[in-house]
């Protein structure tokens, strides 16, 4: 398995053996076992290497994320999933602001109101002459 998905992405990046040495600094012998398949479990560093100088993904050759392009779709779709909720979250925070805003104007009004009527009738309320 592991084997056949380094073997593929070794051959879509069109790497030879030796080139892929190069740039990962593992020894020809030890790719030519993994890629062979002679080798049951290569070390997890010997592999990160290969996939690293092939520009890969590991999520990729375990079978993680199997094409790139789903999972920026899903992230897309994720996102905009979240940017709902988000927005619909400050609409109804934006409602009850605005209710909060209204129920203060309207309590002032009636305070000034009452202040008003008991500063004019003198006989009533909190200021007497």
């Amino acid at each position: 398995m592991l084997s056949t998905q380094l073997k593929l992405l070794k051959e879509k990046r069109k790497l030879t053996t030796q080139q892929l040495s190069d740039l990962s600094g593992v020894p020809v012998g030890t790719i030519n076992r993994i890629l062979s398949g002679q080798t049951d479990n290569p070390s997890f560093q010997t592999v990160c290497d290969l996939v690293l100088a092939m520009d890969g993904s590991l999520d990729e050759i375990v079978g993680i994320k199997d094409l790139p392009e789903e999972g920026a779709e899903k992230k897309a779709r994720a996102s905009e999933e979240i940017l709902a909720i988000y927005e619909s979250m400050i609409a109804s925070k934006n409602q009850w602001i605005h209710r909060f805003f209204v129920c203060c104007c309207v309590l002032t009004l009636v305070l000034i109101f009452l202040v008003c009527f008991d500063l004019l009738n003198p006989t009533v309320g909190f200021f007497r002459g």
